[in-house]
């Protein structure tokens, strides 16, 4: 009697006749790999661009490869530092560079007379208790002078600014942003 490799009994289905053979199963495995593999980088492009959307990078500022610049405009430090400046504000002094993927930018900004200090009106930053640079300010001798510091939920960390009143009335002004772009 000849052998056999599956036994066949009536009303029962021959394994054969259930399971493929198993052909190419590595190429299968490496196909699922891969496209696995595609749907994360997809994943994390989507995340990126998202985030992109999101904060504003320092790719509009002055290019700061080689040393820090100045050519920075208002509408770049408004948007940098999440402060909402009035259009009709000057700036005084501002230095941005660039180290890896960190945005640093300090800056003076003198707010035209009659225009409301944008810090004083809350949102984006709060009262700080100090800061580890207010002694910078406090040489200036401006009135009414307040330290901020970004909230956090909004901003992230490395948000800060102080804003005081010059005798001519006018009010100035210091921001120091650290992040990451």
């Amino acid at each position: 009697m000849p052998e056999q490799d599956e036994l066949k009994l009536p009303g029962f289905i021959a394994e054969s006749e259930v399971l493929p053979a198993a052909k190419n199963l590595g190429l299968r495995l490496l196909a699922l790999l891969i496209g696995l593999g595609l749907l994360l980088g997809l994943a994390v492009a989507g995340g990126t661009a998202m985030l992109t959307t999101i904060w504003p990078t320092g790719d509009g500022l002055c290019d700061a490869t080689a040393a820090p610049c100045s050519d920075v405009t208002i509408e770049q430090i408004a948007a940098f530092s999440a402060i909402d400046l009035p259009s009709t504000a000057e700036v005084e002094d501002a230095q941005y560079a660039r180290v890896e993927n960190t945005g640093l930018l300090y800056a003076t900004v003198i707010v035209a007379a009659g225009d409301p200090d944008p810090l004083r009106s809350g949102g984006s930053y709060r009262v700080s208790p100090s800061l580890s640079w207010a002694s910078e300010v406090d040489v200036l001798m401006l009135d009414n002078l307040v330290l901020y510091e970004g909230v956090e939920s909004v901003t992230g960390p490395g948000f800060e600014a102080a804003s005081g009143q010059r005798a001519d009335g006018r009010t100035v002004i210091f921001i120091r942003v650290t992040r990451a772009i």
